[in-house]
């Protein structure tokens, strides 16, 4: 019994203190994830009894948490987007996700084999997993105020093209963590059946993910502006965003579909619905918002744990350098590439470029393979070990650095 007090009360504070953490961190200029650690870090150091990672999560118990705070994020995300107002801008995400994203993934995929000495199939499963931008710990970096005036908008280019790429690349990160997977148990490339990944995992599962996304986005408004036409039943309820986002996904995966892309498609077409008040769009974003601080306190709260629990015993040095390399050469140099030629000022390319965290959503991946696997891995605790330092690096990284480069006004 004192033990489930213990934790109650030691989350309640974590939790509570997150309340104030935003506001905080704009005025001594450093992102909230970096509290949030240091809450895990004096929670494990005090020995609140968690079932705290020894030093590697239960890949069914990381891959269902993430997977809930993920969904919850890029749900978030598209209640930012005004496709309105930034129809010009959309080649930038487009051109990070067709550009930016695969010259990092195979640039982490000749990383795995050089320099960590992986086979070509783990090296593939280490690529996809790095490869989407986080949704959730990118929070500072991405839009605020998600009705500015649209004179606005060349000023919040940078934020708005990281809200975008961020909820893109998490759901087109699938089809290569598949690829991966599938090699795994093709052990290696030989035989494999390219044409059906291509037309299955690649087209067909990503098709399925956009068209359930804008049927059910659209569905939603049409029956809320119907009810309230004709029956006078209206809603102004939060916990549609939270419900209609887990039910979204969930339906997707169950229909072959890719359930992130839905996600992100179900939101962006509420956000952009004229059938839906301003004012219940900014309650659905506010809700989804909360529920994704208060997950994401348990998620940080786990995650360093494992750092202090070992899970870095079997790191050297060496590889620390390389986890920033990637984050500091490797997806500005990317980044940059693809956005050449674009009309921005070399600063806001730059900035779009850096900032692509590394996160939660690698996790998933990876523990979604492990458990799609479903078996002894070669390789498995390398790579966990691997994702976790580059997620740790960027947290630290990104999380110094980023209040710099935004200054969290609308």
């Amino acid at each position: 019994m004192k033990e489930q007090l213990g934790i109650l009360a030691a989350i309640s504070i974590c939790v509570l203190l997150m309340a104030w953490l935003p506001s905080l961190s704009k005025k001594i200029k450093i992102s909230y994830p970096i509290f949030l650690l240091g809450f895990g870090v004096v929670i494990y150091g005090i020995g609140v009894p968690f079932e705290w990672p020894s030093p590697f999560w239960h890949d069914d118990e990381i891959m269902f948490l993430s997977e809930i705070i993920v969904v919850v994020s890029i749900m978030t995300a598209g209640f930012k987007i005004d496709i309105a107002y930034a129809r010009k801008h959309w080649k930038i995400p487009f051109r990070l996700v067709a550009v930016a994203m695969p010259l990092t993934m195979l640039s982490i995929f000749f990383l795995g084999i050089t320099y960590f000495a992986l086979s070509i199939p783990f090296a593939v499963l280490l690529a996809a997993v790095m490869a989407p931008t986080d949704p959730v710990l990118a929070s500072e970096v991405q839009l605020k105020d998600t009705y500015v005036d649209k004179d606005k908008s060349e000023k919040n280019l940078p934020e708005f093209a990281l809200t975008s790429e961020a909820g893109i690349n998490d759901g087109l990160a699938f089809p290569f963590t598949y690829l991966g997977v599938l090699l795994i148990q093709n052990d290696g490339t030989e035989g494999f059946e390219w044409m059906e990944f291509i037309l299955d995992k690649l087209l067909l599962k990503t098709v399925i993910g956009v068209v359930c996304g804008f049927v059910t986005g659209y569905a939603v408004t049409k029956l809320q502006h119907y009810l309230k036409k004709t029956w006078n039943i209206n809603t102004w309820d939060g916990l549609l965003a939270f419900s209609l986002a887990i039910a979204v996904y969930s339906v997707t995966e169950l229909l072959h579909g890719y359930g992130f892309l839905a996600v992100f498609v179900t939101s962006l077409t509420l956000r952009n619905s004229y059938r839906l008040e301003d004012g219940y769009k900014k309650k659905l974003h506010s809700f989804i918002d909360e529920i994704e601080r208060l997950l994401l306190v348990l998620w940080i709260v786990l995650f360093a744990g494992s750092v202090l629990n070992g899970i870095f015993e079997e790191i050297s040095w060496m590889t620390v350098l390389v986890a920033l390399g990637i984050l500091i050469i490797i997806r500005p140099l990317c980044g940059l590439i693809a956005l050449t030629g674009t009309p921005m000022s070399f600063k806001d390319r730059f900035t779009i470029s850096f900032f692509g965290i590394r996160g939660i959503g690698s996790l998933f991946y990876l523990s979604w393979a492990f458990v799609y696997l479903d078996g002894p891995v070669a390789f498995k605790n390398e790579l966990y070990s691997i994702v976790v330092l580059i997620v740790f690096c960027s947290i630290l990284l990104h999380g110094f650095l980023a209040p710099a480069f935004f200054k969290n006004e609308p």
